[in-house]
């Protein structure tokens, strides 16, 4: 016997109903399907095959606060009672009664009105054994009986306008913008697991412009070099072909420094850490020496004030295409050349090398050293990132007259070699908050920008970035990564570390962004392609509470660049 049959399908008797139907004597009490039926109730059919038993309301369209404020309002609850004795609750006058506004006010939006002959034209009467109040002559989740009239009480057949934004602005779009980050429960926004970095990202404003573009003539379309190098005092020297050029951030100045003869092109170019100031206010001019790196294998020491060669460091047998000064011991630079070799020259001893450091069979087309002098990250055309100690470049004998000579000395291999990459790996980054951190990215075959423990060489993360990563650069002030790539789009990325979830793509170059650098206050950002332009972008800000690089020019930026895109021509 079934037991699922709807109660709400029966009747007490007692009080006798038009629409019901009795049984003829001599009638079997029951069917085969049907469930047993008792004395006292009845089941019986309704007038109109349109009417239901129950209301399945359609929240999507329900104004719940306003509803809520008139049914839990004393005053209604008052107007409501006296409807539960008296078959009518309208007024002689006619007029609708003011539960009968106020309900219409509760159930529809203010753009929509219930016809009149729905709401005011039926008396309100209540519901025989029930404790509210009712509005009769209306199915609620149907169509109104009076006046044929299509509305429909608490479903519309228009959406419901949008509530006002309580911030006086448009909510959506900030949420999917992501500048709403400060105002999650959890203090954080999209891609932003902490209310920190997500005050950070609503502290600055990112053009997806670049504030000037410099034309670079005849830079040289080759990924294994390193043409640009901006200085601690504001000055960025780019190589051009045989000739490297100085530009003067704050005077907006150019100056051809050096031209290389016979055939000669310049293959890479670093500038030399700045000098602490003493504390007889006679600060050094350390930064105003630039290394250059020669397609003859030698590598040139020039002085930029004076607009002089200093010297000539030999030691490689092909070009030299990386260059990297050691921030603790300023004399100390390491070269990288094709010839797979990394030599570390004592650049204020007669004889330069003190070291030869070999672990790479292509190459070396990377060269970065961490922040604290202690460690060397080398990247080659083999696919090879390599680690070396401070100790193994002969740091301990820098700056002495008695030099060990070349032929003496052994090679000294890397502490750590990984091999994770598939292209050849020439950006490199350390982290300026962390001091183990390193990231590299891979060529063309590779496309990946992997992070890395320096200290054990395990390999923390890997992203696919979908096109040659040319260069890395970390954020001095946040805990961000810009990138810069090759076909097919040859843009710049903004990475939100450590999720690397992108935060802005910056595009505008019409071939492969082979260089960046950055500014001494970290604000500024300058790219180089092989489209023969200089493009510098406002990308990571400046410190909040100093901060910087430091050195002569820190905080200065870009001098004149406020106000528009300006546009120079090199030489």
């Amino acid at each position: 016997m079934s037991t699922s049959h709807s109660l709400s399908n029966i009747q007490v008797t007692g009080s006798p109903t038009p629409a019901l139907k009795r049984r003829k004597p001599g009638t079997p009490t029951r069917t085969f399907g049907t469930p047993p039926v008792s004395p006292q109730i009845r089941p019986f059919e309704c007038s109109s095959p349109t009417s239901t038993d129950r209301f399945i309301p359609s929240r999507r369209s329900m104004d719940f606060t306003v509803a809520h404020h008139f049914l839990t309002n004393e005053d209604a609850e008052n107007k409501c009672a006296p409807s539960l004795s008296s078959p009518t609750s309208v007024p002689a006058s006619g007029q609708p009664s003011e539960f009968e506004s106020a309900l219409r006010a509760a159930l529809l939006s203010p753009g929509q009105h219930a016809p009149r002959s729905a709401l005011s034209s039926t008396p309100l009467t209540s519901s025989g054994g029930g404790g509210g109040c009712e509005v009769s002559g209306i199915g609620l989740g149907s169509p109104a009986r009076s006046g044929g009239s299509s509305g429909r009480v608490l479903a519309f057949s228009e959406p419901a306008s949008p509530p006002r934004s309580l911030f006086g602005s448009d909510l959506p779009g900030l949420l999917r913008s992501g500048d709403l980050g400060g105002m999650s429960p959890l203090g954080g926004g999209a891609g932003s697991p902490g209310g920190r970095r997500s005050k950070d990202r609503l502290s600055r404003s990112i053009p997806s412009t670049p504030s000037r573009i410099l034309d670079a003539p005849d830079i040289v379309d080759d990924y294994y070099l390193n043409l640009i190098s901006w200085s601690s005092s504001n000055v960025l020297a780019v190589a051009l072909g045989p000739a490297v050029y100085t530009w003067n951030a704050e005077t907006n100045s150019v100056q051809l420094l050096c031209q290389l003869s016979n055939g000669d092109s310049v293959t890479s170019v670093n500038w030399m850490q700045s000098r602490p100031p003493s504390s007889s206010g006679g600060g050094g001019r350390g930064d105003a020496l630039l290394a250059v790196g020669c397609n003859s294998s030698r590598i040139e020491l020039w002085d930029a004030a004076a607009l002089r060669l200093v010297r000539t460091l030999p030691g490689h047998s092909a070009r030299v295409a990386s260059l990297s000064w050691n921030p603790a011991h300023r004399s100390l630079l390491s070269s990288g050349g094709r010839d797979s070799l990394i030599l570390s020259h004592d650049v204020r001893a007669a004889q330069s090398q003190v070291a030869t450091l070999r672990g790479h069979r292509q190459e070396v087309c990377g060269l970065k050293w961490s922040p604290d002098g202690s460690t060397l990250a080398s990247g080659g055309n083999e696919n090879y990132l390599c680690l070396w100690d401070v100790a193994m470049s002969g740091a301990g004998g820098a700056g002495r007259s008695h030099q060990a000579q070349p032929s003496s000395m052994g090679h000294v291999g890397p502490r750590q070699v990984m091999q994770d990459h598939k292209a050849a790996v020439k950006a490199l980054a350390w982290a300026p908050f962390q001091r183990s951190l390193l990231a590299s990215g891979g060529g063309t075959a590779d496309r990946t920008i992997k992070f890395w423990n320096a200290n054990t060489g395990a390999l923390q993360k890997s992203v696919d970035t979908g096109s040659q990563v040319c260069s890395l650069l970390w954020s001095p002030h946040h805990r961000e990564l810009v990138s810069s790539h090759g076909f097919s789009q040859n843009q710049l990325v903004l990475w939100k570390y450590p999720t690397m979830t992108k935060v802005k793509e910056f595009t505008g170059h019409t071939a492969r962004v082979l260089h960046l650098d950055m500014s001494p206050d970290g604000a500024s950002v300058v790219s180089a392609a092989a489209d023969e332009t200089l493009r510098f972008w406002s990308i990571f800000g400046t410190a909040s509470k100093g901060g910087g690089r430091g050195g002569a020019g820190a905080g200065q930026g870009l001098g004149g660049s406020v106000g528009g895109l300006n546009m120079l021509t090199l030489r």
